[in-house]
């Protein structure tokens, strides 16, 4: 009999995922070479061990071979003597490095071939006299107990098969179908498709956490839950269930993510609460196990988005892909450092080195393979996996090979309307990165919604997390939600000052970095001035006296201040169409002075600074967000008086109040002494 002895990844001391990536490697090679499959290492993977408060048991910890059947003949390498038999070792390099090739006979010197390699220089195959050998060797360097695998970028078996063997479509058919047949032992493929049926349809994160904190390169310890929330705000429905696949359900990371997307739940602590007589009558019922059926469940859900360089993520968006549903890749942020950037445990420069666009990267070279065309950056064998890996129908029945090819991206999700009815026209509040569609069959209904937001007819849908309907009823213009009203003025003129009052708690709770406050911004050489309060109104209103005072207006009635860089953010933007209000400025700004202003009828104008203590109880008054976010509202106010002078204005003449307000935000006055 002829074996091929293989090592599985790092002798087996490695993740769930990684392990099982390796064992593919080897049983697709054993397959190839018609050997009997030795296989080292092959232990319980010593990540992703945890107790869940007692709940689970790791004594009999899992090995990838207790949970995936293998479909090739093998044994453990302690049950077979290969003593006194020749041997030969495939090559001493990483696989990452080298490319395997069959059969012998294909043409390595094409354009093709060069791109399958991208740049690897060792092509290895088996020979008629390697045939001969009774042993052949893939092995590793040993793994020292108690050092870090990943120091380790010598020898290694770890790579994704698609990246690894370069075969012709006969071949690669018998590969697809090879591997089709190793999948999940029945008792948990049957779980696992229970548990999701029984959610219904859900979307799927896969967020990771644990390691990544002691992980160099990654930057797990300076990422905020909002950026978790904007990414999946690009491509989910809050109204959806959302399936959270983590190794840290406690880490309070995910408080925020939890209020944002109230229909979600951790599927591991799912499965624990709701199938606790199933999972305990597994074969195995130890966390590893635990973790796959968590991998598997986030596999059929509608939409998902992972976690880069997480292979964990990538066998969920393989699966996916090979069950048939549309598997763009996307991810929630990059993970890749700047070339040359310093990085420790953890963390490092937050980078965009790796351009994604609604979480999927953006292709930007040409090539046939996948590879080819997206950041060169990526270590294509383990950083992420390829479409070149599903098992599509086509690939199984005929061995040509699967690929994005370009494959564009899906619609937004819809906003839940009947087919074939007509939807109203359309545009798009927009603020940063995120949209309410506002709908209406009255053309100036979306007019006046222009000439607050800065919003066009025709402009393309983004990252929507409302649709609003204007309709006429009972002489009322009523705002509708899903049918249901959520506002209504009788004067249509007031219809973008109502669309405005209803955004800001919807966005309020999409981006907590930003205060909100009721008044106004105008900006001057560069420089923002903040009015919270009450500005009058009519041909009394500080906002005409400030404009004919020659400061150009930001934004009117509510006000966004970014706190993290003081930055004041108009709605839409710097692209507000002609005769929208403020058209003369309506760009990002950075934030100078802060005034809380009051009107009377009679009295003095008068202008006294405020210590940050009293300031901040003077804007809770103006604060739109503090009523559906109190206690962030107030720790976002602090922060935003730390470094920024602000002052009380009482005003009864708004054209003195204007000029007393140019001469103490005067850009030549940096200090802003009243």
């Amino acid at each position: 009999m002829r074996h091929l002895l293989y090592t599985n990844y790092n002798s087996g001391h490695a993740g769930l995922s990684n392990v099982v990536m390796s064992i593919e490697i080897g049983v697709i090679l054993a397959h190839l070479t018609n050997r009997f499959l030795v296989l080292e290492g092959n232990r319980p993977p010593p990540a992703n061990i945890v107790s869940y408060d007692g709940r689970v048991s790791n004594e009999r910890p899992s090995k990838v071979t207790d949970l995936i059947d293998l479909p090739v003949p093998w044994a453990e390498l302690e049950s077979v003597d290969l003593k006194g038999l020749d041997s030969f070792e495939l090559t001493d390099r990483a696989l990452g490095d080298t490319a395997f090739y069959f059969p012998r006979t294909l043409d390595l010197s094409s354009a093709d071939a060069r791109s399958f390699a991208r740049g690897r220089d060792q092509w290895l195959t088996v020979g008629e006299e390697l045939d001969r050998i009774p042993v052949l060797r893939l092995t590793e360097d040993p793994w020292v107990p108690g050092t870090d695998p990943a120091q380790r970028q010598h020898r290694n078996n770890l790579c994704f098969y698609s990246y690894q063997f370069y075969l012709d479509d006969e071949l690669r058919r018998s590969v697809y179908r090879l591997l089709e047949r190793m999948r999940p032992k029945p008792p948990f493929a049957e779980l696992a498709r229970r548990v999701a049926a029984d959610i219904g349809p859900f979307n799927a994160v896969h967020l990771r956490r644990g390691d990544f904190k002691v992980t160099y390169g990654v930057t797990t310890l300076d990422r905020q839950p909002w950026e978790a929330i904007e990414a999946l705000d690009q491509i989910f429905d809050r109204k959806d269930p959302l399936v959270i696949v983590t190794d840290e359900r406690d880490d309070p990371f995910f408080r925020e993510i939890t209020l944002a997307y109230p229909h979600h739940l951790f599927v591991d602590w799912h499965i624990l609460d709701a199938y606790g007589a199933e999972f305990a009558g597994l074969p195995q019922t130890d966390s590893l196990s635990l973790a796959y059926l968590s991998q598997l469940v986030a596999a059929e859900s509608k939409d998902f988005i992972g976690t880069m360089t997480s292979t964990f993520t990538a066998l969920i968006q393989r699966y996916r892909g090979n069950r048939g549903k549309h598997e763009p890749f996307r991810f929630l942020w990059n993970e890749l450092p700047e070339p040359g950037a310093p990085f420790f445990r953890g963390r490092h420069a937050i980078s965009n080195c790796v351009a994604l666009d609604r979480g999927v990267m953006v292709e930007e070279f040409e090539g046939p393979y996948s590879w080819n065309r997206v950041s060169q950056r990526l270590n294509p064998a383990w950083m992420r996996e390829w479409p070149e890996s599903f098992l599509t129908p086509q690939t199984l029945s005929t061995g040509a090979l699967a690929g994005m090819g370009g494959a564009r991206l899906p619609p937004l999700r819809g906003s839940g309307r009947q087919a074939g009815a007509t939807a109203a026209p359309v545009v798009y509040l927009t603020f940063e990165n995120l949209q309410i569609a506002v709908r209406s069959r009255n053309a100036d209904h979306l007019r006046r919604v222009g000439m607050t937001f800065g919003a066009r007819p025709g402009d393309s849908p983004g990252n929507v997390i409302a649709e609003w309907e204007v309709v006429p009823i009972a002489g009322n213009h009523v705002v509708l939600q899903d049918g249901q009203p959520v506002g209504q003025t009788h004067d249509e003129a007031e219809l973008g000052e109502l669309l405005k009052r209803l955004a800001v708690p919807v966005l309020a709770l999409a981006r907590r970095r930003h205060a909100w406050l009721r008044g106004a911004a105008f900006a001057r050489a560069g420089r923002a001035l903040v009015i919270a309060g009450n500005l009058g109104d009519g041909d009394d209103s500080l906002v005409e006296a400030m404009q004919a005072a020659d400061w150009d207006l930001l934004e009117e009635g509510v006000v966004a201040i970014r706190i993290r860089d003081q930055i004041v953010l108009p709605f839409g933007g710097n692209d507000r169409p002609e005769g929208a209000v403020g058209h003369r400025r309506s760009m990002p700004t950075p934030l100078a002075n802060l005034v809380v202003a009051t009107q009377q009828l009679y009295g003095r104008n008068a202008l006294a600074p405020l210590s940050p203590a009293v300031a901040v109880a003077e804007l809770i008054t103006a604060s739109a967000d503090f009523p559906v976010d109190r206690d962030r509202a107030v720790d976002r106010l602090c922060r935003l008086v730390e470094h920024r002078p602000v002052a009380k204005l009482q005003f009864s003449k708004t054209e003195q109040a204007a000029r007393l307000l140019s001469d103490w935000a005067d850009p030549i006055h940096p200090n802003g002494a009243p």
